[in-house]
């Protein structure tokens, strides 16, 4: 019976978290963490929802000797697969938290896409969370970063300190880095920035918090002596709210690459 619900309760988180990994793709958002979410999801649901054919189709697998090595293999796998999902995800939940105090830190504000109506539902988030902070610490001073990509109009930096100003932060407290390409090179970038303007090295990273590991990782191996914390956005628009597992599942493929390379 307790197994029962458990199965139940895993089937409809599953079900729920498949149609939330198909929605992004409303607004044109189709990446490597929707496909993976969708088969891990499907897999789950299909464990957990129709249990009786799984164990059928085990129970025919395990009647020859090479396909049951086959199964045991995909088990293995399998499990693996959860251990380090769990154990990533951990350590992104730890990243996300501000252990520490970053007032009137230099903000790095990463950049997101801009569209030619604006910037994205991810850049505004970010728009956001870097104006709140500056407003709130004014000694504080920001580096928004990213360049322009073939399908935008401006670069993601000018689009950031144009909407920044706006808010009623003063233009001279934002520094524009207009050449990066991707998250490497936006913190890569900005530290020289930080570095040739003297700025103060206590940093604060402005970006989603699926994000706040990788781009941890990144500024360490430019400089382990960093102190950083993370500004995390507020999911507020529904496109951003409903990228969000996928850009987190995304983030286990990505972590791994950025350590290795």
């Amino acid at each position: 019976m307790i197994k029962r619900i458990i199965r139940i309760i895993l089937a409809v988180i599953a079900a729920v978290f498949l149609v939330w990994f198909i929605i992004p793709s409303v607004w044109g958002i189709w990446h490597i963490g929707c496909i993976v979410g969708i088969l891990l999801c499907a897999a789950i649901l299909f464990r957990t929802a129709f249990a009786k054919v799984y164990h059928r189709i085990k129970r025919q697998l395990c009647e020859k000797k090479s396909t049951k090595v086959l199964l045991r293999i995909v088990q293995i796998g399998a499990s693996a697969v959860i251990i380090y999902c769990v154990v990533v995800s951990t350590f992104m939940v730890y990243a996300m938290i501000p252990w520490s105090n970053n007032e009137n830190a230099t903000a790095i504000v990463l950049g997101a896409h801009v569209k030619e109506s604006g910037p994205s539902s991810v850049l505004w988030q970010r728009i956001d969370a870097a104006a709140d902070y500056l407003k709130e610490n004014p000694d504080a001073k920001a580096v928004v970063t990213g360049g322009q990509g073939d399908n935008e109009p401006i670069t993601e930096a000018q689009s950031m300190y144009e909407n920044i100003v706006n808010e009623g932060v003063a233009p001279d407290r934002i520094y524009r880095e207009d050449q990066a390409r991707n998250t490497d090179q936006n913190i890569r970038f900005s530290l020289k920035i930080i570095e040739n303007h003297e700025l103060n090295r206590d940093i604060a990273i402005v970006s989603d918090s699926y994000h706040q590991l990788r781009a941890r990782i990144i500024a360490h191996k430019n400089d382990s002596s960093l102190k950083i914390t993370p500004i995390n956005t507020i999911n507020k628009r529904p496109a951003a709210i409903a990228a969000y597992p996928s850009y987190f599942v995304r983030e286990w493929l990505a972590i791994p690459v950025e350590i290795i390379k």
